[in-house]
């Protein structure tokens, strides 16, 4: 019998799910668990560099007795270039990065979190403790240090099994969800440890409940004597590495060897439509391909998709109509014009009215259920299509950014974004916008693009990329003032995200971590000391509101 199971035994033939012991634990008894020990609940941000990961961020949050303490956080330049797969996850670039602290800088004052005061016991926590433990270990390891050796506990696993919490699977936002605690912001270093640290608080709630008397009899029964030392790290290869996809079946890809010839008629194409249907159904990786490889003209072939894809909207089949979607965005922009001036323009807008209702009620595909783009960790085509129609609907940036939004003049703030957006079009016209900042930046016109940003905010834009270049506007002079502003600008967009898995909501995030790394430079300076509860202590930066200042005497007194 393991010694989890040893702990569970009491309460195995209850009948009772929340195996409480008398009811919830009093105060007193919580408090007995807690004891003198302190959590020190971390969560790091990376970039691979090979096989191994680099610190690109890191908060810790303490708590002792019930409660949230202290909090503290850095951006960490990591000396190596952020690979695309890590930004897109956690937002945080090279620009971000670029003058922020080396790990070299920060490694003392987590030493001096990590060293317990007397009569104290630390213990480290995470979410998946493997991971952030390994990155630390690692970055004190290329300095030549030794990671301070202490106890681990890991919030992911055993410890929510131990209290009998019901969750659906194995991520923060799980766990999250199953305590009722909000978090809004995942994959930022400091709201992924506060979220963890007030987890690791109700935990132990829960942990007192169960009848579990000390800390060391949770130590013994989740962690089984792992510390900072002997817990095995995470690699960079092993993250890259996926869980191999259910196998599809051999008919289906017996069917895949056999491509649309380029004369087909009709019965053809409504057979291959089938199998179209048979690819979403099954989420095969290889619809993009059948696609690409098909005879036919795209615009022969896109009715025939169109139909399949309104059939799986009005079944609401979620991650089905994402596998179609993503399969028809490279030939979306071969669709038939419709006659007259701008045929293109008004046939790509006329596509996304007519079906942007029921593309936005079905949200975006949830795990374990995912499209193939969401399984590589791609944007879901529920999401990005709206880029590709705009990409397609704008056109030449060089004729049409000129007059898609006026920024000078009487008229400014007019343009066919505004009209775009009265048609139920906001989200595409928004997405056309940033293309045309894209194009005036790259034309050699900054101060435009900046006027169109500043315009778009104004005018309701919420597209992350505006947003982001919009909130970078605003903290450019670096007061205090302009850093609080470009933040809230920043946040109350991202409120709106909703899920949304583009890579401009992962840009933004990182925004919003470089400007409170700003933020908290001009605010205080760390001292080398820590406190009773293990926090570190700041120095206040301030200036007097009213300096006092030496002036010289009116009256020069003379010596004789």
């Amino acid at each position: 019998m393991s010694r989890l199971d040893e702990i569970l035994d009491p309460f195995m033939d209850t009948g009772d799910e929340t195996a409480v012991e008398g009811g919830i634990a009093d105060a007193a008894t919580t408090a007995a668990l807690w004891g003198s020990t302190r959590f020190m609940v971390v969560d790091t941000e990376t970039t691979s560099d090979g096989d191994n990961l680099r610190c690109v961020s890191v908060a810790v949050v303490t708590c002792r007795n019930g409660f949230v303490l202290g909090k503290w956080q850095s951006l960490i330049n990591p000396g190596v270039e952020v690979d695309h797969a890590s930004q897109r996850i956690h937002g945080l670039s090279d620009e971000h990065l670029a003058g922020q602290p080396m790990f070299s800088d920060v490694a003392e004052t987590l030493r001096n979190l990590m060293t317990p005061a007397d009569g104290e016991q630390v213990v480290v926590v995470a979410h998946n403790v493997r991971f952030d433990v390994g990155v630390l270990r690692d970055e004190f390891a290329k300095l030549d240090e030794a990671l301070p050796e202490l106890p681990v506990l890991d919030t992911m696993g055993k410890w929510p099994r131990l209290v009998r919490l019901g969750i659906d699977g194995n991520s923060l936002l799980d766990l999250c969800g199953a305590l009722g605690i909000v978090h809004d912001r995942p994959h930022d270093a400091m709201a992924d440890a506060t979220v963890c640290a007030e987890a690791a608080v109700a935990l132990m709630q829960l942990t007192a409940n169960v009848g579990v008397r000390s800390i060391d009899d949770l130590l013994a029964g989740v962690s089984e004597g792992a510390t900072t030392h002997t817990v095995k790290s995470v690699s960079a290869k092993a993250l890259r590495s996926r869980p191999s996809e259910q196998m599809l079946p051999e008919e289906h890809m017996e069917g895949h060897s056999e491509i649309l010839g380029p004369r087909a008629g009709k019965r053809m194409l409504e057979a291959w439509a089938g199998e179209v249907a048979d690819c979403a159904k099954l989420r095969c990786r290889h619809l993009a391909d059948r696609v690409a490889m098909a005879g036919p003209d795209a615009a022969k072939l896109l009715p025939y998709l169109d139909s399949v894809l309104d059939d799986l909207c009005n079944s609401g089949d979620t991650a089905g109509a994402a596998t179609v979607l993503g399969a028809m965005q490279p030939v979306l922009g071969e669709r038939q014009p419709l006659p007259g001036r701008g045929g293109q323009r008004r046939s790509q807008l006329a596509w996304a009215k007519a079906r942007v209702v029921a593309l936005d009620a079905l949200g975006r595909c949830e795990a374990p259920d995912l499209c193939p783009d969401c399984r590589n960790g791609e944007p879901c085509p529920l999401d990005s299509w709206v880029a590709t129609i705009a990409l397609h609907a704008l056109g030449d940036p060089a004729t049409s950014a000129q007059g898609f939004l006026l920024t000078t003049g009487k008229d400014a703030g007019t343009g066919s974004y505004v009209t775009w957006c009265a048609k139920g079009l906001g989200a595409v016209a928004d997405a056309a916008l940033w293309n045309c900042a894209i194009y005036w930046r790259s034309a050699g016109h900054p101060n435009r693009a900046d006027q169109l940003v500043d315009i778009a905010w104004r005018a309701g834009c919420r597209q992350p990329d505006i947003v982001e270049a919009y909130a970078g506007q605003l903290a450019a002079p670096g007061r205090r003032r302009d850093l609080k502003a470009a933040l809230a600008a920043a946040n109350a967009a991202l409120r709106t995200a909703n899920g949304n898995t583009m890579d401009g909501w992962s840009k933004l995030r990182g925004r919003i971590a470089q400007l409170e790394a700003r933020q908290e430079r001009l605010n205080v300076r760390l001292s080398k000391k820590v406190d009773a509860q293990g926090n570190v202590i700041p120095y206040r930066n301030h200036s007097a509101t009213t300096p006092r200042r030496t002036r010289p005497a009116r009256f020069m007194l003379s010596d004789q």
